[in-house]
């Protein structure tokens, strides 16, 4: 079966548009159609992050010309003499202030050729002669995860928890009596103040998105913090999603006063699962009355999806686990092939620091 695998590699993402219906067709029948996998998640994101010097080495894997298997690499090339050459997978590397957070990252492969095309995928992988790489926020039971420990002895270690909720095995009233009690307060604060809860219709997605905006960058603000919308580039990924993508399901639920909303939950979407992904609300004015709790809980009782996904949170100490959600061990690895050159690296820019503070 080895002999009769065909391996292509693609190294212009202008080629990558002919991989589409294949690719598609291959996230949905080996990862259950994965948003972040997906070819829509990371076209929109190519377009938004990529450079012009990134090397790309996307391998595709056929069998009687059917993808089997795809590997989505790419190079972010040094652009200085002593910075590294890291690979990553397609999806993950932009900036971190920009960081759209592509979660579950993972290669595609058809079960039965997992074995041989990871063999193959590790000799690949090391004639590319990279410093480094790096991949983050990915699932131990995952097929990047079983290539990296067995190509480079590298032992995994859960450095974060992916917080879920599946609707067929959980309830409400499973969650503790404190959780509880806070909940039911909120229903009689937003009772009295005549609240209504929704799910926003389509046509308002837009406002309702620069409402939270708003909401979210006026927290963190206060808080002497820039806020996940402080960068042009993460807005543009978003603004792209809400007005050109159609392939990228959202959803938002909202807390609405006066027909004004208090609080909107922003949400990503596939064909199983209601992702969590941002939020705003109206701290102003309405800080006591547990609406992000509230609004949760709301969301998971009347969302037509199986799984409710907050996605990575830390290990302890995240405000995920008060909702009773299945915990799945997650992990971000960096993987220095010549750290010689990460510590040079580290030497030089403290140096160029102390250069400029002496020079003034």
């Amino acid at each position: 079966m080895e002999n009769q695998l065909q391996w292509n590699k693609v190294t212009d993402s202008s080629q990558i548009f002919y991989l589409k219906e294949q690719w598609e067709d291959l996230n949905n029948s080996v990862n259950n159609k994965n948003l972040f996998t997906s070819y829509s998640w990371m076209m929109n994101w190519l377009d938004i992050f990529q450079q012009d010097h990134w090397e790309y080495h996307i391998f595709t894997v056929y069998l009687n010309k059917k993808l089997v298997a795809i590997a989505p690499f790419y190079i972010q090339k040094a652009l200085k003499w002593n910075q590294p050459k890291t690979l990553y997978l397609l999806g993950q590397g932009e900036p971190e202030i920009s960081g759209v957070c592509s979660e579950y990252i993972d290669l595609l492969i058809i079960p039965e050729h997992k074995l041989t095309v990871i063999k193959r995928l590790a000799k690949e992988i090391k004639s590319l002669e990279v410093d480094r790489f790096i991949c983050r926020a990915i699932l131990y039971n995952s097929n990047i995860s079983n290539f990296i420990s067995e190509s480079f002895h590298y032992t995994l270690k859960g450095t974060h928890l992916r917080y879920m909720i599946d609707k067929n095995l959980w309830a409400l009233n499973t969650l503790s009596k404190n959780t509880l009690s806070r909940y039911k307060r909120s229903i009689n604060q937003l009772n009295k103040i005549n609240a209504q809860v929704c799910w926003v219709e389509q046509k308002d997605f837009k406002s309702f998105f620069q409402i939270m905006e708003e909401f979210h960058q006026k927290r963190w603000q206060l808080k002497g913090k820039n806020g996940a919308f402080s960068h042009i580039d993460f807005k543009q990924f978003h603004q792209q999603i809400l007005t050109k993508n159609s392939q990228i399901k959202i959803k938002m639920s909202a807390v609405l006063v006066n027909c004004r909303p208090i609080i909107i939950h922003y949400y990503l979407s596939d064909q199983t699962t209601l992702y969590f992904y941002q939020s705003g609300w109206d701290e102003e004015n309405h800080s006591k009355l547990s609406l992000g709790m509230f609004l949760h809980l709301w969301s998971i009782q009347n969302c037509e999806h199986k799984y409710y996904d907050f996605m990575m949170g830390n290990i302890e100490s995240s405000y995920k686990a008060k909702f009773i959600c299945e915990e799945v061990p997650m992990t971000n690895i960096e993987i220095n092939f010549t750290p010689w050159k990460k510590y040079l690296n580290k030497i030089l820019t403290k140096a160029s620091i102390y250069m400029k503070l002496w020079s003034n």
